[in-house]
Parts: structure tokens; sequence; C-alpha cells
């Protein structure tokens, strides 16, 4: 019935440009010297693996050698882990790197295309996670006695809710250290969005003078005096000041007022304090505006649980770079067919279907309206029954 159709892989494959990969493989030579495998079948082989969401490189080779019979569509024959390994461990990572960011500016033209956005001011949050690894795999990356780990530092463009920059370290690197290199290409009027742990008086005073607003919390040890109470017009904010700093050091380092913003949570009647320079704002508004920081934090969920971006299948660091830049490009393809087709499925829910259905000739329009379930039933039984052989 879905003969006439290409398999399901294969139209995944198509958001994909395969030239910009092309182009930087001539440029790095990374295929040099190579016959039967290359850099773009590295790509395909990977991309497939977390489309699949298989848990190792040996499982990875098992099911990939079982459909050998419609590896052709995607140019892809036999493969071997060895022959992965030793590619993935030689290719270098901002190969994949280029790819992601050619693909998430793609992206962001097709999401400001679709919703008209014409504003010029744009809001970014701004945090890390932890990617905990195996010690007694990975030597090199040490954080604790027992566990290893890397960290992934992130800005978030909540506009299109699109990771604009990702860059990866070892666990030990503070946040603090990698807050300036997240902070390229912001414009004037821009608002940011990051956690305490960022909080620096000269990085304050340094967004002040280029006129971006930043909104964060305080540290128990921040110690402000009040200049001028503004009037409390919402029932959840306790406190609303513009304030300067006490102490000579920090007074020093951020010599002008800025705002302090009370704010109680009715769920769990905690009291958060926000810092900002923005002095026009409501109070509500500047508390509205860092709850959107959890976005971020969404963003690592859906990375670690749907994409199983915790399971690393190779132990060097260009290795662990390298899939996890290639999660991340599957993580923007389904993006931009949710996105291209209008679909309101979750993402869990599209990455299930086209798990189950990745070799499959079906169209991806027709799997965005069948349900979980019926997912199965595409799947044609084989031709004889099992007792016959008996």
């Amino acid at each position: 019935m879905y003969t006439h159709f290409p398999t399901l892989c294969n139209e995944i494959l198509s958001y994909v440009n395969r030239g910009d990969l092309t182009k930087l493989v001539g440029q790095l030579e990374t295929d040099k010297c190579s016959k039967k495998f290359s850099t773009w079948k590295l790509f395909l082989t990977v991309f497939m693996g977390h489309a699949l969401g298989v848990s190792s490189a040996r499982e990875l080779e098992t099911i990939m050698n079982a459909q050998d019979a419609k590896l052709y569509h995607i140019w892809l024959d036999i493969i071997h882990r060895s022959t992965i390994s030793d590619w993935i461990n030689k290719t270098p990572s901002i190969v994949f790197e280029h790819m992601f960011y050619q693909l998430l500016w793609n992206l962001q033209y097709t999401i400001w295309n679709a919703h008209h956005n014409n504003e010029t001011k744009k809001i970014y949050a701004i945090d890390s996670t932890l990617i905990s690894l195996t010690l007694s795999v990975f030597d090199r990356a040490h954080y604790r006695k027992k566990k290893g780990w890397i960290k992934l530092h992130t800005r978030l463009d909540i506009t299109s809710a699109l990771p604009d920059l990702i860059y990866i370290t070892d666990a030990k690197v503070h946040d603090r250290q990698w807050i300036n290199p997240l902070l390229i290409w912001l414009q004037s009027k821009d608002i940011v969005l990051f956690d305490r742990w960022y909080l620096d008086y000269n990085l304050l005073y340094d967004l002040q003078k280029k006129d971006i607003t930043f909104v964060t919390r305080t540290k128990k040890s921040t110690q402000y005096q009040a200049i001028q109470h503004n009037d409390i017009t919402h029932p959840h904010i306790q406190y609303d000041a513009l304030c300067e700093f006490v102490y000579p050091t920090a007074y020093e380092a951020y010599p002008t007022t800025f705002r302090v913003v009370r704010y109680i949570d009715v769920v769990s009647w905690k009291m958060y304090e926000y810092i900002t320079n923005n002095l026009t704002l409501p109070a509500e508004v500047i508390a509205d505006l860092y709850k959107k920081r959890r976005q971020v934090e969404l963003l690592f969920k859906r990375l670690k649980q749907n994409l199983k971006i915790k399971q690393f299948f190779w132990t060097s660091r260009n290795a662990v770079e390298s899939q996890v830049r290639i999660a991340l490009i599957y993580y923007l393809v389904v993006i931009l067919i949710k996105t291209k087709t209008r679909c309101r499925e979750s993402l869990l829910e599209l990455t299930r279907k086209i798990r189950i259905l990745l070799f499959e000739r079906v169209r991806i329009l027709y799997i965005l309206w069948i349900s979980t379930k019926k997912t199965q039933a595409i799947i044609k039984p084989p031709p004889d029954n099992l007792f016959d052989y008996l």
C-alpha cells in the first residue's frame, strides 16, 4: 500500500542540508584517503541511533544491520561498530557543531516567518546542566570521587524556544567563567535572564552600559540600601525599591542604582528576591520574566529524557561532544517538522512514533494524526506463520 512512498527516515533527512557538511569536510579533509566510509555516513549512523533511541553502540550496530535491506535508501550499507568508533574519535566535533548552527539559523528563520515576529527586542535565558558519565570509563571527566560529569552551557531564545548557543566543558568549570561567551550578539533593549550563580557586579554594570536589561536573583551576601520605595500595586509583591550597594567594593563595581523586587509564590509560599536594572516595568512583570527562565530547564529535561542524551557510546572527549551535537541536530529536525506541519503533539509523542516507523514507507504527515497504538498496525507481520517451521 505504501510502496510508492519513501521511507520515513529519508523524509526526515531531507531537512538536513548535506551541502554544508560536504563543504566543511572538504576544508578539513576529514574524508581524505577514505573509500568506503565517510563523515556523512558517520553522521547518518549516529543520527539514526538517536532517532531509534538505542542505548549502546552494539545495539546500534545490531538494529541498523537488521535493516540492511532498507539502508540503501539513506546511502548506507552494513556497518561495523569498530568503524564507527574509529571515525567518531578522529572526526573533529566542530563539523557537527557547524551543522547544528546552520540548521538552527534555518529554523529560526522559519519560525520568524511563521509567527511574523517583528519585535526588535528578544528575551534570552542562560543556564547550565550537568550530564553524568561513568568515571571508570571516562577518566578525563573527574568532578567528584565516584562520578564524572560534563557541563552544557546554554543560552535559550525564549521567543523561539530554541537553544541559541551551547558550549560543552568539564563540570569543574564554574558557570560564571562562561557567562561572557553566552552574551555575545546581544543588542540594546534585549532582556537576559540568569540564575544567581552567574551574579557578578562587574558583569551587571557592563550590561547596564550596553542598555541590556537583566533579571536575576540576589544572594544571601548581597547587601544594599533602599534609595526610593515604589508603590506596590500587586498583592504578591512584598517589596519594590530603587537601591544601591552598601559595601565599597560592590559600589565600585556597580556605581549606580538598581531595582530590587520581592515576590511571594502563592503555591509554595516562598519569597523570591530579584535584582534588575529595569526601572519602568511593573514589579509583577519582572517576576513573570524570571519565571520564563524555566524554559531552559525544560529544554534540558527533553534532551536528557526524550533524546537519551545521558547515554554515551564512546569515551573520548571528541566523541562525546560529537554525540551531543548530533543529538541536538536531531532535536532541531523534530522541532522543524513540528513547526512546518503545525503539529500539536508533544515532542515525546512525535519521537515515539518516529522510533517505531523510522524504516517504514510512510509519510510524516500521516503519522502526525494517527495514534501511537495504531502505529504498530502499519508494520506488516512476517508472511509465514512461526509454527510452519516446526
